[in-house]
């Protein structure tokens, strides 16, 4: 019985979370993400490099299947598209889990440092932001 309700507030914790992760992505990328979906995923080379991406930048295959098929139920793509989106998502997340195997400890120091001095000399605010971005992704 204890196996049985582990594996509900498992699900009920994935669709949760996924629905927040969707909710957030449209309300600050809503209105750019649609017109990027409308207008150029009828290729299918770029539907497959916007799956990689999304699925990069999100970390979760499933929170990209959310958004996509909620952008099909909305009218905004079709199925070929959406299904050539998933299968980047799968490619995205198998290249992510390569790269997080990877040995990057000396990748945060250098960000840090980077960031700080450039962050220290930037004349424009716009380099400054920049340059707080690396330092902050350290």
């Amino acid at each position: 019985m204890l196996t049985l309700l582990n594996l509900l507030s498992a699900v009920a914790l994935l669709v949760w979370g996924t629905h927040i992760v969707r909710t957030g992505i449209l309300r600050v990328y809503g209105t750019a993400l649609r017109r990027l979906l409308g207008q150029n995923m009828a290729k299918r080379p770029l539907a497959f490099i916007a799956g990689i991406l999304v699925t990069a930048v999100v970390q979760s295959s499933n929170a990209t299947a959310m958004l996509t098929t909620s952008f099909v139920g909305q009218g905004l793509m079709t199925l070929v598209p959406a299904l050539t989106i998933m299968l980047g998502a799968d490619v995205g997340t198998a290249l992510m889990s390569r790269v997080l195997t990877f040995d990057l400890s000396w990748l945060s120091p250098l960000l840090i440092f980077l960031g700080v001095v450039l962050f220290s000399r930037a004349s424009k605010p716009a380099l400054a932001r920049w340059a707080g971005s690396a330092s902050a992704w350290g």
